[in-house]
């Protein structure tokens, strides 16, 4: 069997304590626990890339990116292939240090690359260090199973692995945010001593000496894990077992709040065969999901939260796992999409947010090793997905051929050409082909990920070296029932392949077609007003869709996380005077917590100072020289900005820049200036100047030099 992998060590979580402290004095209340949006993620640009600074403008402008959320790298070698060191040093480390300064650790899940990155990282250190440490724990073939690579987006979903030099995260079951079959929920819930102790409490269920030192150490375990489902869940049935309705009913409670969704398995519990008819008891029963017991329900991502082995959240130190969401948005280079085709997939999967599409989720069956893989997961997926009123059906040729409502796709073939099958994908799809090289960009040996992205599926993914027919390295066919749900398109992948550290995901990770966002309006500000002193916020909540809470954003940082409210002072004398962003964010209660959200930039005139800036012109062509003028009467300089990173400054309260338009980009750019006053350490912000900057967008994907 394969071992059992523990949380990052107490040195980690000490080390990550200063990015989560200011998220947990936020946390009003715990049921405000998931959900993502743009100012949930990190956007990283090669700044040396104009194919990525051009995928990233559009995503910004499209997604509504806080302009402080887009970092901006430069030195990032132009190869596919990279050595750990170097991802290390110039990709991540830059990441996490730009996150703590910006003070943006509470709020980030998701970090993701735009264009022109490279794809594969060398790991032998960690895989020597990996088949080292877990000698006589894995099968004679794990010198060949765990290779020496692992994709970019990977490295970064386990970063708080990668930044303290663990290899566990190239196990078999390194990804705690996997749905995992329902069957471990109350099997594994911790690990270590916390997991023995619960198994000898469990033990005692029937027995009625032992019962109340079991409740007493399981107790113990909700107070330190208040959010695990299997120790209320188990209470519930402790407490049962004496016969008492009243606390069997307020643990059951509990567990339900926790994400427990089963009404028949609590139904037919034997344990709780005493207080079945209990009027309050019957109650609750009934206000709990009834899903069929096969897997862990799905969950909304948080960067804080501590994921345990049965995928239910944990708090104590050493139980859990926390992670990052990444995607590349564009695979632009070699054997690739062409930026054309990059930017027109992007901007679908972007359009196809909360559209409900219609269609069919397709499974092939087929005798190649790359289909029965994963064909024992068909049926389940494809019940699932009927159950949610969508059609589903398990076909049995490598792609579905003349259907034109492809809504998402599992299959396995080495080489398939797309327009060959007839069919359509339906914008916001999520496609999916296991073979050995579809994430290996540089060759073409085998078709790869970025074919059903050419089509405008809204996302797919391929492994980057060579991973063999193994079930645990690929999404399993519930990733489609998952994003159906309403989740994320990154949320439903990496709820559905349990070690991904090879797999390279490429899309819109925030794409959610299926979701349902809360409705809500804000009143007493106003897009662009000139405000001073406290205003008076008014909300009003739509009753279609329930509202658990909200969150507060102020130029990008989360100020506040608590239950829902009809009305707030907000309070700018703590704020510079000039042009500030203010979001307010509605979480939706359910599993998913699908979040909405209202943008509000506004300016803020308490001392009378201020910035602005203006260019003659709205479009410029690439290759054209842009002069902007900014004037200010505060500070004794003037800084130019480019989507929150500096990319001029000069001496004076009235300049002059000029500043080539391939600096930028192309596409829509936002721009701003802030005076400044370097004794104070103060700056005013003028409002955005938006420009558009236009060019021909290459047709084919551009070649590395090996």
């Amino acid at each position: 069997m394969f071992s059992r992998h523990l949380s990052p060590p107490k040195q980690l979580r000490i080390t990550w304590l200063r990015w989560i402290v200011f998220g947990l004095i936020c946390f009003a209340s715990e049921s405000v626990r998931a959900g993502g949006g743009p100012e949930n993620l990190i956007l990283v640009v090669n700044a040396d890339s104009s194919t990525s600074k051009m995928i990233a403008n559009h995503f910004i402008d499209g997604r509504q990116i806080p302009l402080n959320h887009v970092i901006y790298l430069n030195g990032i070698p132009d190869k596919e292939t990279i050595d750990f060191p170097v991802f290390l040093d110039s990709i991540l480390k830059p990441i996490v240090q730009q996150i703590n300064e910006r003070k943006l650790a509470a709020s980030i899940d998701y970090i993701v690359y735009s264009a022109d990155f490279p794809t594969i990282v060398n790991i032998p250190d960690f895989r020597t260090k990996f088949l080292e440490q877990s000698k006589g724990q894995h099968p004679e073939q794990a010198n060949v199973l765990f290779g020496g690579q692992a994709s970019i987006s990977a490295l970064t979903f386990f970063a708080s692995y990668v930044l303290t030099d663990q290899a566990a995260f190239m196990k078999p079951d390194a990804n705690t945010y996997f749905r995992n079959s329902a069957g471990l929920i109350l099997e594994r819930p911790f690990v270590g001593p916390q997991m023995q102790a619960y198994q000898d409490a469990v033990k005692k269920l029937d027995d009625a000496e032992g019962r109340d030192a079991a409740i007493k150490i399981l107790e113990d375990l909700a107070n330190k894990n208040p959010l695990q489902v299997a120790v209320s869940y188990q209470l519930a049935r402790f407490h049962a077992k004496k016969k008492d309705a009243r606390l069997a009913t307020q643990w059951l409670t509990t567990a339900i709040r926790s994400g427990w969704s089963f009404r028949k398995y609590t139904q037919d519990d034997p344990a709780f065969g005493d207080v079945k008819d209990d009027p309050m008891f019957k109650g609750i029963v009934k206000r709990i999901k009834d899903l069929p017991f096969d897997y862990v329900p799905v969950q909304g991502f948080k960067q804080t939260h501590s994921w345990g082995l049965n995928g239910y959240l944990v708090n104590e130190p050493g139980q859990g796992n926390q992670y990052f969401l990444s995607t590349v948005l564009a695979a632009t280079r070699s054997f690739g999409n062409s930026e054309k085709e990059a930017l027109e997939q992007l901007q679908v999967a972007m359009k196809a947010d909360f559209t409900k599409p219609k269609g069919t989720f397709y499974f092939s069956k087929t005798e190649d090793v790359r289909s029965t893989t994963r064909v024992g997961q068909f049926p389940m997926a494809v019940s699932a997905l009927k159950a949610m009123g969508h059609d589903a059906k398990i076909i049995e040729q490598t792609l579905p051929m003349q259907q034109r409502d492809v809504l998402g796709l599992t299959t396995g073939s080495p080489k398939f050409v797309w327009t060959e099958s007839g069919s359509k994908i339906v914008p916001g799809a999520i496609c999916e082909n296991l073979t050995s090289y579809g994430g290996i960009l540089d060759i073409d040996s085998q078709t790869l990920l970025t074919e059903f992205l050419k089509h405008f599926a809204a996302g797919s993914s391929g492994t980057v070296t060579e991973p063999f027919a193994v079930p645990f390295k690929f999404p399993n066919a519930l990733i489609h029932a998952h994003y159906a749900s309403g989740c994320s398109l990154a949320e439903a992948y990496y709820q559905s392949v349990q070690s991904p550290f090879q797999l390279l995901i490429v899309g819109d990770p925030l794409c959610q077609p299926f979701a349902t966002p809360p409705e809500f309006k804000v009143s007493g500000i106003t897009s662009n007003e000139k405000i001073s002193g406290t205003v008076k916020i008014k909300f009003e909540w739509g009753d279609k869709i329930p509202i658990t809470g909200f969150e507060m954003y102020v130029d990008g940082v989360m100020v506040h996380r608590g239950p829902r409210r009809e009305g707030m002072a907000f309070d700018t004398k703590g704020l510079s005077d000039g042009r500030h962003e203010l979001r307010y964010v509605a979480v939706a209660n359910n599993s998913i917590q699908t979040t909405q959200r209202v943008v509000i930039p506004f300016e803020v005139n308490n001392s009378g100072h201020s910035t602005s800036l203006e260019s003659k012109r709205q479009k410029y062509l690439e290759t054209d020289k842009i002069t902007i003028k900014a004037k200010t009467n505060f500070g004794d300089s003037i800084e130019l900005r480019h989507q929150g990173r500096s990319i001029a400054k000069k001496i004076g309260r009235e300049v002059e820049f000029e500043i080539a338009a391939s600096l930028l980009g192309n596409g829509p750019v936002q721009l701003d200036a802030v005076g400044i006053d370097e004794e104070k350490k103060r700056v005013v912000a003028s409002p955005i100047l938006r420009l558009e900057i236009e060019g021909p967008l290459a047709e084919r994907p551009r070649r590395l030099v090996k």
